[in-house]
């Protein structure tokens, strides 16, 4: 529980700061992409009036005689040179404190842009453009009653001047964008704190409801323990959690299986070995209670010694099988040739064949080679033929047969024996199993052969496979790779 909430708190602050960052990031460009459009709008609103102006017949006549009549916010000034001067004329008393050298230029037939600030601290955005009169040199007098009020790096305009070149500059204050982006700063400043407050109830409410399938799964956990795994995550949803919640119960599903596996596998091991060990026991105090005959001492002995040898063979087999689900049974792999190996068993066969009266046949026999260890292969055939005699009544027939199937080797086994049920058939290789009247204590089985075999024959990279019908017969067939 305490991860959930962990998680939670993780998945809200990650979400602020993603979601700030993002919100910082639209806000500045919002910002810069506001500032450069308003200011390229006044630089073009500048340009298009200095156009304007600059087609204006008379304008020169018009501003010194205080004609002209500026818009609001606008400042207009026309520069003259005279004998190595600049002299100049404004509509109103005005200094712009612009450079000579841009004068000049724009004189010169180079027109630029610039931000100045006035005397009075306001800050101006400037246009600096040349104009040429469309008339011939042209006198402008400047009566003493009209008084101008120079810049401070100009002279005062002598009585007449002659030019043919002037230089207009043009210029308005930067306050309103100024204004419309302190505006702007304040919104976002009041806007991105209030978003990320919504977002850090609206991101607490979004992780709680999809971690709260998650929640329900941990608490449901919690409550399956290992003496009961008969229970399930229950989650219908059929999106990631709900895959999630049944890879879940497929895995509960395999724990419970194989619990119940170890469970039955110590109950049948402590059953198996409880027997001998009871009979031991009764066997050593009946002879301890008094004396005995030599002949019943040997006797008692013989079925102690019987029983051990019985115990011996169960944990030796337990062991096998033990390393093998450690995965430390280690297999000397080489060339095997089957044909050999299942004559040099088939002499053997034979000889217990005929004591219980039964027919050996040699069928099918083909010159194939796998790759494995004959020890263990020997041990997987010896098992089989072993069970093949002891279920098949007197007067019946046992066959072996060796062939290639496609990339693998196959070596049949088949009997006419007293047969395995068709509701047996999928447990017979599980550890202890036995089919009643089939496979009892009393016939020597233990149980355990069939699941040895079946795991040697998968350590080979083979399978087993079994059919079977009661009162006709078994056939064990067993795949190998083909050796290459």
């Amino acid at each position: 529980m305490r991860l959930i909430h962990s998680i939670k708190f993780r998945f809200t602050l990650w979400y602020l700061v993603i979601l700030g960052i993002l919100l910082g990031s639209l806000g500045a460009g919002l910002y810069f992409y506001l500032s450069r459009n308003l200011r390229q709008n006044l630089d073009d609103s500048l340009r298009l009036r200095a156009e304007q102006l600059s087609h204006i017949r008379d304008i020169l006549f018009t501003v010194r005689e205080g004609r002209f009549e500026e818009e609001i916010g606008e400042v207009v000034s026309l520069y003259f040179p005279s004998d190595g001067d600049l002299f100049r004329l404004s509509p109103r008393e005005l200094d712009l404190p612009v450079s000579s050298e841009m004068i000049e230029q724009a004189i010169n037939g180079q027109s630029s842009f610039a931000t100045i600030e006035t005397t009075e601290g306001r800050e101006l955005r400037v246009y600096i453009r040349p104009i040429s009169p469309d008339i011939p040199p042209f006198d402008i007098p400047l009566p003493p009653s009209s008084p101008e009020r120079p810049a401070p790096s100009l002279v005062p305009p002598p009585p007449v001047i002659t030019s043919q070149s002037a230089a207009l500059v043009i210029g308005r204050s930067t306050e309103p964008i100024k204004e419309a982006l302190g505006g702007l700063i304040r919104t976002l400043g009041i806007a991105i704190p209030l978003t990320l407050a919504f977002a850090a109830g609206g991101g607490f409410f979004l992780a709680r409801r999809a971690l709260k399938p998650v929640d329900q799964i941990a608490q449901q956990a919690q409550t399956i323990e290992e003496t009961d795994l008969s229970q399930r995550i229950e989650i219908k949803a059929k999106d990631e959690l709900g895959r999630l919640a049944a890879t879940l119960n497929e895995m509960i599903d395999r724990l419970e299986k194989a619990f119940k596996r170890q469970q039955q596998f110590t109950s049948d091991a402590s059953h198996e070995l409880r027997a001998p060990l009871a009979i031991i026991e009764a066997e050593s105090t009946l002879m301890l209670q008094k004396d005995r005959t030599n002949s019943e001492y040997r006797q008692s002995l013989e079925t102690i010694s019987q029983e051990a040898h019985r115990i011996a063979h169960l944990v030796d087999q337990l062991l096998t099988l033990a390393r093998a689900d450690a995965g430390k049974e280690k297999l000397s792999l080489k060339a095997v040739n089957l044909n050999e190996l299942i004559s040099e068993l088939s002499s053997d066969i034979e000889i217990l064949c005929r004591d219980k009266g039964l027919e050996f046949r040699l069928n099918q026999v083909e010159d194939l080679v796998v790759n494995g260890d004959d020890v263990k292969l020997r041990q997987l055939f010896l098992n089989l033929l072993d069970n093949a005699i002891r279920y098949t009544p007197s007067c019946g027939s046992i066959s072996v047969s060796v062939y290639r199937e496609g990339r693998m080797v196959v070596v049949s086994i088949s009997d006419t024996g007293v047969g395995i049920s068709e509701e047996d058939l999928p447990r017979i290789f599980d550890r202890f199993y036995r089919v009643d009247k089939v496979r009892s204590p009393s016939e020597g089985g233990s149980g355990l052969g069939l699941a040895i075999c079946k795991q040697i024959a998968e350590a080979h990279g083979g399978k087993i496979e079994i059919q079977s019908e009661v009162g006709r017969g078994s056939t064990f067939s067993v795949f190998l790779p083909l050796y290459e």
